[in-house]
């Protein structure tokens, strides 16, 4: 038999803040799981000192410390409003920490394939062992930021190219001239550490976005937007009023030598960069549209515009790909996901995901109750409880019901969602799921057992019962 693992576990795979909200989740309500993680140590893309993560010397949260933490272990007070990413990386440890589930974490295991089972379940294979693991249920957990994408562009650049994810310090800026390729987080920040380093920076956009800052009147601006929230208005309505807001705040992009958006500022994700558009204002930043062409060490725009270049940084996001697993499984051709609430798979009862999405908020906070309900959905196949029942006819909506207004169509929104109307869909959802929504695990099974191992434990209780064993 291919199985090394009890059957009756859940596999979670990778311990980012993803991975950890689902271990926590699944070890307070008794849900026996491993949790798989490929790296020498936890935390994902925040961890500087492993393959995995992706942060860089000034990465800073952009959403602040009150707003996202995880609900029931809080940020410390004593962090800033914006704590750094080493300081994230300490609060992770610490929640591990406090909610006992380090020692769950199988470190250096990394999973090179998962496979469905005929007759339900999951194989896993992980890498330097030699027969794969069986497992009742699988939860992806490993993010999307592995697969850099690189836009194809025609001729040949003589200087450094790099993608944002193998930037890690302004010393790789210091005295080139640079040209950074995207307006998002993590292309702003890079060009905003460049204009004290470098010679020379541009920012190259593919079309105009929002700045939005990180303060405004003195308070972080998503306890603004929180609260802001809470007042009932249709989508469009609040798509024209925070608009409109924003320019009356900050002003038309034209001012600062920035091209204008075309969209509304809830049709994007955001970009939360407070002194950019004050550098641009300034002239320490080159503006420029899309690349049309490499030519040495020059680097030429759609404007017709070119410059002088000893680096180009890709800061153009990542493809989504899960890749231990069959993909067909989780995206449809048009590479939107095909799951329910981006978490449940409309036909497979064993498959689930945690933090694959995109949202303007915390993350944290939507795969903790994403993890939330997934922990109901199988405790209530577990307790063959009715609820059960509903929400399996319910899933099999799939992706439609992420339908939550209209974003731009970029490959950037694929995993969007507005985090103030999905959170509300979640917490809706678990309170449906009634005496399951905080149940714990009680019968011993997650679901019912794969044929093969039922007809086992079958032919064990009528032996034992033939030998008068009552055990």
């Amino acid at each position: 038999m291919d199985v090394k693992s009890d059957t009756d576990k859940v596999c979670i795979i990778g311990a980012g803040s993803s991975g950890l909200a689902a271990a926590k989740t699944f070890a307070e309500r008794g849900i026996p799981f491993d949790c798989l993680e490929r790296e020498g140590d936890i935390g994902g893309l925040w961890n500087e000192a492993t393959g995995t993560g992706v942060v860089y010397d000034t990465t800073y949260l952009v959403s602040s410390r009150k707003y996202t933490g995880f609900e029931d272990y809080p940020l410390p007070d004593e962090y800033p409003t914006y704590p750094s990413h080493r300081e994230t990386l300490a609060y992770l440890r610490a929640y591990a920490m406090n909610f006992d589930i380090l020692d769950k974490i199988e470190l250096n295991a990394r999973v090179a394939r998962a496979e469905r089972a005929v007759d339900g379940g999951w194989r896993v294979q992980v890498e330097g062992e030699e027969r794969p693991r069986f497992y009742r249920a699988l939860v992806i957990a490993n993010g999307h930021h592995h697969l850099p994408r690189t836009p194809k562009i025609p001729g040949t650049f003589t200087g450094e190219i790099l993608h944002s994810r193998d930037y890690r310090s302004v010393k790789q800026l210091a005295d080139k001239r640079v040209v950074v390729v995207g307006a998002g987080n993590s292309g702003c920040d890079i060009v905003v550490d460049g204009t004290s380093v470098a010679q020379r920076v541009y920012l190259s956009m593919r079309r105009g976005t929002y700045f939005v800052p990180k303060y405004m009147f003195g308070r972080p601006m998503d306890g603004i937007i929180n609260f802001c929230e809470k007042i009932p208005m249709p989508r469009w309505l609040r798509n024209h009023l925070y608009t409109h807001w924003h320019r009356l705040m900050v002003g038309k992009n034209e001012r600062y030598g920035l091209p204008e958006p075309e969209h509304r500022i809830m049709d994007t994700h955001p970009t939360m960069n407070t002194v950019l558009p004050q550098l641009a204002g300034h002239g320490r930043i080159g503006v420029k549209p899309d690349i049309t062409e490499f030519a040495g060490n020059r680097v030429r725009f759609s404007d017709g515009s070119d410059v002088e270049a000893d680096m180009v940084v890709f800061a153009t996001g990542y493809e989504i790909s899960i890749p231990f697993m069959d993909n067909t499984l989780l995206f449809g051709s048009d590479g939107q996901p095909l799951l329910y609430l981006n978490v449940f798979h409309p036909e497979l009862d064993d498959l689930f995901a945690v933090g694959l999405i995109q949202a303007n908020g915390s993350i944290w906070r939507l795969a903790d109750d994403q993890s939330q309900l997934v922990a109901s959905y199988l405790i209530a196949q577990a307790e063959r409880h009715e609820r059960a029942g509903w929400f399996k006819a319910l899933k099999k909506q799939g992706h439609q019901s992420m339908v939550q207004g209209s974003y731009v169509k970029s490959d950037r929104h694929k995993l969007e969602a507005n985090y103030y109307a999905y959170r509300r869909a979640l917490k809706r959802h678990r309170r449906r799921f009634g005496a399951m929504a905080n149940a714990m695990l009680k019968s011993g099974r997650l679901m019912q057992a794969p044929e093969r191992f039922a007809q086992a434990d079958a032919q064990s209780v009528s032996a034992r019962n033939l030998r008068g064993d009552r055990r």
